[in-house]
């Protein structure tokens, strides 16, 4: 064999065992898995959604606000509505504004105008103009904070009336954050 070939052979035989040793890592390595952390079931919570509900403080003569999380079964915006109210009643009860009892409501969504049908016992509650105002607000700033309305029309025992007892509900409510 001539020179030539045999350090061609070399050669060769040098690049099949460094490929084949250069491979062997490459298999060994694929051959390591790395586990990844899946969540468990528990672990997974379901997204909640929160509006806030404003609610008088006669003390100071302002609204207050709270976060609330709202029902995870609602439907329609109706129903959203009406969770809004109901967690809304339930602390003007909380607050003593409101006496425990059982008030009658109804809220109708149509051409972004909320329609809210109150039992006249929430309004009657309001000893003087300001806080029927910051009652009728209170309302009013908890159903449009969420968005899809522009106004709030206030009906009392299904019917539209003038005033409950101090001011005239006779017209649709709007936003007011300065209140």
């Amino acid at each position: 064999m001539s020179n030539k070939l045999k350090i061609f052979l070399v050669i060769l035989t040098s690049i099949t065992v460094a490929t084949g040793i250069y491979s062997n890592r490459l298999n060994k390595k694929s051959e390591i898995v790395t586990s990844i952390s899946a969540p468990t079931i528990e672990s997974i919570k379901k997204t909640e959604i929160t509006t806030l509900i404003f609610f008088p403080d006669f003390k100071v003569g302002k609204l207050s606000s709270q976060d609330i999380i709202l029902s995870s079964n609602l439907i329609n915006k109706e129903d959203i509505l009406k969770d809004i109210i109901s967690q809304l009643i339930l602390k003007l009860e909380e607050k003593q504004i409101l006496k425990k009892e059982s008030l009658k409501y109804e809220v109708y969504l149509k051409n972004r105008t909320i329609y809210l049908d109150l039992d006249s016992k929430v309004l009657a509650s309001a000893k003087n103009p300001q806080e029927e105002l910051l009652l009728i607000y209170s309302f009013v700033n908890s159903l449009l904070t969420p968005g899809g309305a522009d106004t709030v029309v206030l009906l009392i025992n299904g019917a539209p009336t003038d005033k409950v007892n101090f001011i005239n509900i006779n017209k649709s409510y709007k936003l007011n954050s300065n209140i």
